[in-house]
């Protein structure tokens, strides 16, 4: 019986192999990602290579996309985390939205949006349900947005976020890929302490400044 189960486990895992080492990078880019460490973004880049595969042979072209946009941003993200300066010699400093920015950021979600929809639809809409098609196109939107407030150190981004991966859980529970499940309930959890950890630098930031 216990020979069985291992054995079973051992298929699980040889057969699943690429999803559960996506999973890996990306548990390991959690902790660097809220401890503002910029080598979260090469972990990052890492774990995208691997979910383009996973979400594709899962036919959620959209995530799939997003992966491609991940790995770009991502070395804007070393630049920026690495690089840049403030006038004080410091790293990117932490900030809060500002109503200028987030009324730009509502316009360009809705144009993202509806640039995704169109050729995602011609490819995927006829073989997934309208839900689970509708939360690809959302999830990939609301990340890509998401980066880039992220590598702006913008504390909002993890509002969008934990939106993204609560939607994400949905859509990989209907796909039965449980690694990535619980990969994003994971992901919501250190969203809401990534969220309260952001604010309180912001918060330090601002009095310094």
């Amino acid at each position: 019986m216990i020979y069985k189960t291992i054995n079973q486990w051992t298929i699980w895992i040889f057969q699943n192999w690429i999803e559960l080492v996506g999973v890996v990078f990306a548990l390991i880019m959690l902790p660097l990602e809220i401890a503002r460490k910029w080598t979260a973004w090469i972990v990052s880049i890492c774990s995208s290579f691997f979910y383009i595969y996973i979400n594709f042979t899962e036919k959620l072209y959209a995530m799939s996309g997003f992966c491609f946009y991940n790995i770009i941003i991502s070395f804007y993200g070393i630049y920026c985390w690495k690089f840049i300066k403030t006038k004080n010699n410091q790293n990117l400093s932490f900030s809060f939205i500002t109503k200028k920015l987030l009324s730009k950021l509502v316009p360009i979600g809705i144009t993202i949006w509806s640039i995704i929809l169109i050729p995602i639809a011609q490819f995927s809409y006829s073989t997934m349900s309208i839900v689970i098609f509708i939360l690809d196109t959302l999830i990939t939107t609301l990340s890509v947005i998401a980066a880039w407030l992220t590598v702006k150190k913008v504390v909002e981004s993890w509002i969008l976020w934990l939106i993204a991966d609560i939607c994400a859980i949905i859509v990989y529970i209907y796909k039965g890929m449980y690694p990535s499940v619980f990969l994003y309930i994971v992901y919501s959890i250190f969203s809401i302490f990534g969220y309260v950890f952001w604010q309180k630098e912001a918060t330090k930031d601002i009095k310094i400044l």
